[in-house]
């Protein structure tokens, strides 16, 4: 399986590490405007000269390349989503999907009308880790879920106002680009029970902006439907424990490394007056896991990856309430 990447900055070097360490898949082509970044990235990664793409346009229309990895700046994903459904390739799509709710809704009725695999790249949804949570919530290990706490923060060490972090055309900004992380963690944990997906009301909203407008950090509280408490605080301007916990009436779980899980992680169970940690291991590492998801469910026939991956109308969810939490600060 062919893949091709556009936008060659970290993620892309991660992307391009980890695709090596998986049988029958290769990184075949990458895309960027800049011939500096094409001539290093192509010469460090073994990316031939004829597949070294001056602009998205062409590495689309190579018939060899089946999936693309978009691992842009996000205010270009909703129209390189776009061209890649029309050019009928597969799309792994660095997170946020989009910037707002309406673009991402669009990109839901253009699915809906295609035979194209999408998923928005949160990784963590295809790791192990979470697939255990899920497992002991279901097993009722700490009774009923009341309440779930998140945070997910790092310090910018050299703020730069043309930084795509800090830069608002470019889609920065702390809601949007780790806030991401734990609205899709409350949602998935607070509708494990479910059968109807359900959404929170936002409330205790507070936070602080940037000089350039965007928001550098951001708290809130979400109250869903069926009694969830959900607490989440995001920053790009300090660095937190980033850690979820999730609250029973029986106890609770740690997760201690949520967002970024190793191949050797844990979660700590506290119940009774008692902690104790349950090891987890998986089989690859968090990025090479996820673009393992991404081939297999392809191979299947799959349009979306299986549960608890990020499905379309997740990542229609999480953009919703990524828009009114923005709007509410």
């Amino acid at each position: 399986m062919n893949w091709g990447i556009i936008g060659l900055g970290n993620m892309a070097k991660k992307f391009a590490v980890s695709i090596n360490q998986l049988e029958n898949t290769a990184l075949l082509g990458i895309s960027s405007t800049s011939f500096f970044k094409r001539k290093k990235f192509g010469f460090k990664f073994n990316v031939k000269n004829k597949y070294q793409f001056k602009n998205d346009e062409s590495i689309f229309k190579c018939d060899e390349i089946d999936n693309i990895y978009i691992a842009t700046t996000n205010n270009f994903h909703f129209d390189l989503i776009m061209k890649g459904i029309e050019a009928k390739k597969n799309i792994l799509c660095e997170k946020p999907l989009t910037i707002n709710y309406k673009d991402s809704l669009t990109i839901l009725e253009k699915l809906k009308k295609s035979k194209i695999f999408l998923m928005e790249a949160i990784a963590y949804r295809t790791h192990p880790q979470i697939e255990f949570v899920i497992k002991k919530i279901k097993e009722n290990t700490i009774g009923q879920i009341l309440k779930i706490y998140s945070t997910f923060g790092f310090k910018v060490k050299k703020i730069k106002k043309q930084n795509r972090l800090f830069n608002k055309q470019l889609g920065g900004g702390a809601i949007l680009d780790v806030g991401c992380y734990p609205v899709s963690m409350s949602n998935l944990i607070a509708n494990i029970n479910n059968n109807d997906i359900q959404l929170p009301d936002i409330s205790d909203v507070s936070g602080a902006f940037y000089e350039t407008g965007v928001d550098e950090s951001a708290s809130a509280t979400f109250k869903y439907p069926n009694g969830i408490t959900s607490h989440i605080h995001v920053a790009i301007n300090k660095n937190m424990e980033n850690k979820t916990i999730i609250e029973g009436t029986e106890g609770k779980i740690l997760i201690p490394n949520p967002w970024l899980p190793t191949k050797d992680s844990y979660i700590e169970i506290n119940k009774n007056g008692k902690s104790y940690n349950l090891p987890i291991k998986a089989k690859f590492d968090l990025f090479t896991g996820q673009i393992n998801n991404v081939n297999e469910s392809i191979r299947k026939g799959r349009l979306e990856s299986k549960y608890p991956a990020m499905s379309w109308i997740n990542s229609v969810n999480n953009m919703l309430i990524i828009d009114k939490w923005k709007n509410l600060l």
